[in-house]
């Protein structure tokens, strides 16, 4: 078994998320195999354009219609950030093929908890304003409003047209705030709907462990799942009750041992099953603890995500 200090130093940089389209776009051949997730609401984003605009494009006043015409060069807003992302993402596979990734060659995360209110973007100020968007509305819940079905078929779109032209490329979609059973099969419905079919060309569907529920009942949502990547930043908050934007609370949260328990039953029960599971963590570093738990537990590479 790896120390805490060689997996500190051989391990930790192993793996990151691609948040913006620099990140992508940039990264060499030899980097690519680094990159374990990739959020499409984050490369949206990254355009100036919030998806609100998509779902109520008759919300926007005239001053951000203009905004966003002079951004898309007068094409469907749909259009513009379907062909760039599908461009930017068909790009960044063929690396991560050369680079000998196979199966999937790309894991896309759907829009989260990361979605929230931002009036730096057209039509951000549509998106209602939420104390803590981890307690929102987020995630199926989300998909499964019709007023934010626009959303979700969006993101679908992107990636059908993804494996259009990139003939069938292994995709594993990543589906975050999964509350229930019903969630999980809902969620295959919804996907089914916009074309998307789990196990088809190798189209594969995980879940992102945000939840204590999902942790507790791991070995049932995994019957609904390819794969887990567990949230240890969301799984901290929704286990201590612990809102980070909130300066007056000062806890260890990715790093409680109520936290660590539970990421070792979810990595257990997927392990049983023999299906990946894969650690995300938003800290700048990994301290000490946690490395030693990794270490202990076998888990060879963290996805690290600064925010």
């Amino acid at each position: 078994m790896m120390s805490a200090e060689e997996w500190a130093t051989n391990v930790v940089a192993g793996k990151a998320i691609a948040l913006t389209r620099s990140q992508l776009v940039s990264r060499s051949t030899d980097e690519v195999s680094n990159t374990a997730l990739i959020g499409l609401d984050a490369l949206i984003a990254e355009t100036g354009i919030h998806l609100s605009a998509v779902c109520q494009p008759d919300a926007l006043n005239d001053d951000e219609k203009a905004a966003l015409s002079a951004i898309t060069g007068g094409k469907d807003t749909e259009s513009y950030l379907v062909d760039r992302l599908v461009s930017d993402l068909s790009e960044f596979a063929q690396k991560r093929i050369a680079a000998g990734q196979t199966k999937p060659v790309l894991k896309l995360r759907l829009s989260g908890a990361e979605i929230a209110s931002d009036s730096t973007q057209i039509g951000g100020h549509l998106m209602p304003r939420e104390e803590n968007p981890v307690m929102g509305l987020r995630g199926v819940a989300r998909y499964l409003h019709p007023q934010w079905a626009r959303m979700f078929a969006l993101q679908c779109k992107i990636i059908k047209q993804l494996r259009h032209v990139t003939g069938d490329l292994p995709i594993a979609i990543v589906i975050p705030f999964v509350r229930t059973y019903s969630d999980a099969a809902s969620v295959h419905d919804l996907l089914a709907e916009q074309g998307l079919f789990r196990g088809k060309s190798g189209l594969q569907v995980h879940l992102m462990c945000d939840l204590p529920a999902n942790a507790v009942m791991a070995d049932k949502f995994l019957h609904y799942f390819d794969g887990v990547v567990i949230d240890l930043d969301h799984l901290a908050q929704l286990t201590l009750a612990i809102d980070p934007a909130n300066d007056t609370l000062d806890y260890d949260e990715p790093y409680n041992d109520a936290v660590l328990f539970l990421a070792e039953r979810a990595l257990k029960k997927s392990r049983e099953v023999n299906k990946p599971c894969e650690l995300l963590s938003r800290s700048v570093t990994v301290q000490p603890k946690l490395q030693r738990w990794l270490s202990e537990h076998a888990v060879t590479s963290l996805i690290c995500s600064p925010q």
